[in-house]
């Protein structure tokens, strides 16, 4: 299987980067420039993520990591889909861009991404507050040393603590979660997927 990813640095394409690193299989990554400009040319709208697979292309990060992590059975990164986890393991892919991400973005859209004449500060205390409310779920969900399904490390473990780290500073108050954060990031293949450009193979 040859493996193209179409790559910028803390974007949601660090999610199958770091998928890619955990299963150890061979890719190449395409860098794109995306906030010099630079448009994904495999993209339909210029963005990333995006991978080449033996020459189709794929788009959405949660669409690409749940279908590499079910090839590579054998790696344990994904539930059987006749394994009883495996309801809970898709909702938890699911869950992440559903109600996670959303008003993560939004606090990111509204305080970092957008230029300061176009932001809309109302938005961001309503925000918050959202995400303070799912973050207090979690923090139930996650309060021992394990992941979301256990003992077991699954892609969904990627998708979530990718996005935790977006903010990490609104985790200060949900130790579980911070916790889990730490762990998941000191993974030797979390390390290996943000290691600059220059410096893979």
């Amino acid at each position: 299987m040859e493996i193209e990813l179409y790559y910028t640095p803390h974007t949601r394409s660090s999610r199958p980067r770091w998928l890619l690193e955990e299963l150890e299989v061979p890719y190449q990554l395409q860098p794109v420039d995306l906030f010099g400009g630079q448009r994904n040319p495999l993209h339909p709208l210029g963005s990333v993520p995006a991978v080449s697979i033996d020459g189709e292309s794929m788009i959405e990060s949660g669409a690409i990591c749940h279908w590499l992590a079910d090839c590579f059975p054998e790696k344990g990164l994904a539930p059987a889909t006749t394994d009883p986890r495996r309801a809970r393991y898709e909702q938890w892919m699911f869950f992440v861009p559903g109600t996670l991400e959303p008003p993560a973005f939004e606090i990111l859209l509204h305080t970092q991404i957008l230029p300061e004449k176009k932001r809309i500060e109302e938005i961001v205390p309503f925000a918050t507050s959202g995400y303070h409310r799912v973050l207090r779920m979690l923090s139930r969900e996650l309060d021992h040393d394990g992941y979301l399904l256990g003992k077991q490390f699954t892609c969904a473990d990627i998708m979530m603590a990718t996005t935790l780290t977006w903010l990490p500073e609104l985790l200060e108050d949900h130790p579980p979660l911070l916790a889990y954060t730490r762990r998941l990031t000191a993974r030797p293949a979390y390390q290996r997927a943000i290691e600059a450009i220059s410096e893979t193979a």
